[in-house]
C-alpha cells in the first residue's frame, strides 16, 4: 500500500518543546506577546478570560521561538503561518516556505511544539492534561473495537490514563496528516507498549512509514508525537521542558 501522508526525510531529531502556563501572569504574557503579528495579536486580544489569552500568547511565542531556533538567523517576529495542505499551518519566511515542519497543541496549563528540519513533513504532536474527565461512552464513540477491548482490560484506575495514551496517539495522528476529525477513526487503531498504528484496508497507509513516541510531561499532561518518514527509519525526539523562568525580558525564550 502507498501512503496518502506527506512521508519523507526530515532531518532529526523531532525537537519537542514544552511550556506551563499556570504560573504565567498577565503582565508576563504581555511582554511576549509583542513578538506575535497582528492578526495573532487580534486574536489573542479577542479571548475573554486572561487564562485563555495567556495560553494562546505562550503558545505562539513559544512557536516563533522554536522556529527560530531551527533557523538562527529569523527574526522570531519575521515568521508568517500560511495555510497548507488541509489547511494545516506552514510557517514562511518572506515571500518562501521555510525548511521545516512543526505541530502546536495546547491544553489547560500547558502548550506545547513540535519541529523538525525538512519541509513537508508529516508531523503531528498532541497534549491532553492527566486530570482531564473521560468516560465509556467517550471511548466507544471514538475508539475501534481493538481499542475499547485494550482499555477494558486494564485496571480501573489504570484506565484513564489509557485513554488519555489513545487518544493523544490518534490525535497526533490525524494532525499528522492534516485531516483532523475528517480522517474517519475507525479506519486506524493504536497498540501502546510501545506505541504502533494499524490500518484498516480502507486507509492506504503503510504502518512500518510511521512512527509514534510518549511521554509524560510534568507529571501531569501526557504527550505524544508522530511522524511519517519511510523505509523503516526510527524517529529520533528530543523533549525539552520550560518554566516561565527561562523566558528573556525581551519576549524570547532561552532555547
Amino acid at each position: 500500500m502507498k501512503s496518502t501522508a506527506t512521508c519523507t526525510r526530515p532531518t532529526p531529531p523531532v525537537s519537542v518543546w514544552t511550556l506551563r502556563t499556570d504560573g504565567i501572569d498577565g503582565p508576563f504574557a504581555a511582554r511576549w506577546r509583542s513578538v506575535l503579528d497582528t492578526t495573532e495579536q487580534a486574536r489573542a486580544d479577542r479571548f475573554v478570560f486572561a487564562p485563555d489569552r495567556i495560553q494562546y500568547i505562550a503558545a505562539h511565542a513559544l512557536l516563533r521561538s522554536v522556529l527560530t531556533s531551527i533557523v538562527p538567523d529569523a527574526d522570531p517576529a519575521a515568521w508568517r503561518l500560511v495555510p497548507g495542505k488541509n489547511g494545516k499551518p506552514v510557517a514562511w519566511l518572506g515571500d518562501q516556505p521555510a525548511p521545516l515542519s512543526f505541530n502546536l497543541s495546547h491544553t489547560d496549563g500547558m502548550v506545547g511544539v513540535a519541529a523538525v528540519r525538512g519541509p513537508n513533513s508529516a508531523l503531528g504532536f498532541d497534549l491532553e492534561a492527566l486530570d482531564r474527565k473521560v468516560t465509556q461512552d467517550i471511548a466507544s464513540r471514538f475508539f475501534r473495537p481493538e481499542e475499547v477491548a485494550w482499555l477494558a482490560s486494564l485496571p480501573e484506575a489504570a484506565r484513564r490514563k489509557g485513554f488519555l495514551r489513545l487518544w493523544t496517539l490518534k490525535e497526533a495522528f490525524i494532525k499528522a496528516t492534516g485531516k483532523g476529525l475528517a480522517q474517519s477513526l475507525s479506519s486506524f487503531w493504536f497498540t501502546t507498549s510501545p506505541p504502533r498504528i494499524h490500518f484498516t484496508p480502507a486507509l492506504p497507509e503503510r504502518e512500518e512509514d510511521w512512527h509514534f513516541e510518549q511521554q509524560v510531561v510534568a507529571e501531569r499532561w501526557m504527550a505524544a508525537v508522530g511522524l511519517c518518514q519511510p523505509d523503516g527509519a526510527t524517529l529520533a525526539t528530543r523533549w525539552i521542558e520550560l518554566n516561565p523562568d527561562q523566558a528573556s525580558n525581551a519576549g524570547l525564550f532561552r532555547l
